[in-house]
C-alpha cells in the first residue's frame, strides 16, 4: 500500500479528520488492495458536506458537487472526494431521483452495488466490513449488498457488474444474486447502450470472458443485448487484454462486423474491428505482400491472436512481422511520387483511372517488382501503365 495515490488519499484523510470530520477510502480500491490485485484509483469518502470539504482544502474543483464529489488537489495526486450519502428511488432504473447527504459511513455503505465493493479502509489500516466483503472475498462470491433485487430494481446497470465481476476475479455469483439477475433481466432494456458497452469493454478484456458471457446468456440477460450469443463456446480460453481485440472477437464469433456500432463505439473502433476482421478472412489464404502491408502491426496481431484461437493453427505473429518490416516501404506517404506527378505526365484531369494507377503502383513497389525511384517509375507509367 505505497502507491502514490494511496499516500495522496491518506493525506486528505488525515486532514479532513483533523478537521472534525470521518473520511475513508472506498470502492475497488479497498477491495484490490485485499486481493493484491494492481489498485487504479483510489477515493475518499467523508462525513464532511461539498462545501466544507471546500474549506478544508485550497486547491478543489468540482466535478460532480451535486452527487457530493469534489476534486482535491492539495495532495500532489488528484483526489476524489464524495460526501456519505444516501439514495432516493431510481424511478428510470438508472439513476436516482435524489441524493441525500449523511455522516454516517453505515449508510453510505449500504446503498453499495456488491458486498466486495462496499469495505471501507481508514488511515490507520482499519477495515471497515458491515456486510462480509472479506468472507466473500475469500469465498470468491459477488453477492449483493442486502436485497439483490432491490439493488437490481435500483440500477439495472448492477446486473452487467456482478457478470463484470465474475469475469474479471474468476468469481461465482451468490444465488440469490444470481436469482435476482434472472428475475430483473428485462429491466437491463431500460440502460443506456454507453453505459452497457462501457462494461462490456472490461468484460470482453477480462481474464474469462467466456464466463460473462455464459452468465449473460444463462440469466437471459444476453436476451436484451446485441448479439446472438450463439457462439460462446468458442471463447472458452480465449483471452484478452486489448479491449478492441475483445470486440473483434465478439465481432467474430458473431459474423457481424456492425455489432460494435450497434453498441454505439467509436468510428476509430468501428474502423480497427472491420480491418481486423479482413485480416482473419486474409489469414485463410498464403498472404502475399500488398495484404501484408494493408493492415498495421496491431490489427494483425489482433488477427492472428483470433484466428490461433478459432482454427487451432500457430500463425507465428514474429514472423509475419519480420516479412512486413521486410517489405520495402510500410506506409504509402513514402512512395517518393504523388497523384500530382501522374497527373502532370499524362496531361490530363484526375478521374477514376487515377486511384487505380496509384493502387497499381502501390502493389508493385510493395511487391519489389518496381523500384521506389522517380524515373523508374515514371518510365513504368508511360511506358507499361498507359498502354
Amino acid at each position: 500500500m505505497t502507491t502514490i495515490q494511496f499516500d495522496a488519499a491518506f493525506a486528505v484523510i488525515d486532514q479532513l479528520q483533523a478537521a472534525g470530520y470521518d473520511a475513508v477510502i472506498v470502492g475497488g480500491a479497498v477491495r484490490d488492495t485485499l486481493l493484491g490485485l494492481p489498485v487504479h484509483d483510489v477515493d475518499v469518502a467523508t462525513s464532511a458536506l461539498p462545501e466544507e470539504t471546500k474549506r478544508v482544502f485550497k486547491k478543489t474543483v468540482d466535478i460532480g458537487i451535486e452527487h457530493g464529489t469534489i476534486l482535491v488537489l492539495d495532495a500532489g495526486e488528484p483526489i476524489e472526494v464524495t460526501t456519505f450519502r444516501t439514495e432516493g428511488e431510481y424511478a428510470d432504473h438508472r439513476r436516482p431521483d435524489k441524493v441525500d447527504f449523511v455522516t454516517n459511513l453505515a449508510e453510505d455503505l449500504k446503498r453499495r452495488d456488491f458486498t466486495i465493493n462496499a469495505m471501507a479502509l481508514r488511515s490507520k489500516q482499519e477495515i471497515v466490513d458491515l456486510f462480509g466483503g472479506k468472507a466473500d472475498l475469500a469465498a470468491k462470491i459477488v453477492r449483493a449488498v442486502g436485497n439483490p433485487e432491490e439493488r437490481f430494481r435500483e440500477d439495472a446497470l448492477r446486473m452487467l457488474r456482478a457478470v463484470r465481476f465474475s469475469a474479471k476475479l474468476h468469481f461465482e455469483v451468490e444465488a440469490n444474486t444470481l436469482a435476482a439477475i434472472k428475475t430483473c433481466a428485462s429491466d437491463l432494456q431500460y440502460i443506456a447502450i454507453e453505459r452497457i458497452k462501457s462494461e462490456f469493454d472490461q468484460i470482453v478484456r477480462s481474464q474469462h470472458p467466456y464466463k460473462a458471457f455464459q452468465l449473460l446468456v444463462d440469466t437471459g440477460l444476453a436476451t436484451y443485448l446485441p448479439g446472438t450469443f450463439q457462439q460462446i463456446d468458442k471463447l472458452q480460453q480465449f483471452h484478452t487484454t486489448h479491449t478492441l481485440t475483445g470486440w473483434a472477437m465478439f465481432s467474430y464469433l458473431e459474423q457481424d462486423e456492425a455489432l460494435i456500432t450497434k453498441y454505439r463505439g467509436a468510428n476509430k473502433e468501428k474502423q480497427f474491428i472491420k480491418q481486423v476482421l479482413a485480416a482473419i478472412e486474409a489469414l485463410k489464404r498464403p498472404l502475399d505482400a500488398r495484404t501484408l502491408f494493408n493492415f498495421d502491426e496491431d490489427v494483425w496481431q489482433a488477427a492472428v491472436h483470433i484466428y490461433n484461437h478459432v482454427s487451432g493453427e500457430t500463425i507465428d505473429i514474429d514472423v509475419l512481422r519480420r516479412r512486413k518490416a521486410a517489405l520495402p516501404i510500410q506506409h504509402k506517404g513514402e512512395i517518393v511520387v504523388t497523384g500530382k506527378h501522374l497527373l502532370q505526365w499524362r496531361g490530363q484531369k484526375g478521374g477514376p483511372w487515377l486511384a487505380e494507377a496509384l493502387d497499381a503502383l502501390l502493389t508493385l513497389i510493395v511487391s519489389g517488382q518496381l523500384e521506389n525511384d522517380e524515373q523508374q517509375i515514371k518510365g513504368w507509367f508511360n511506358d507499361e501503365w498507359q498502354r
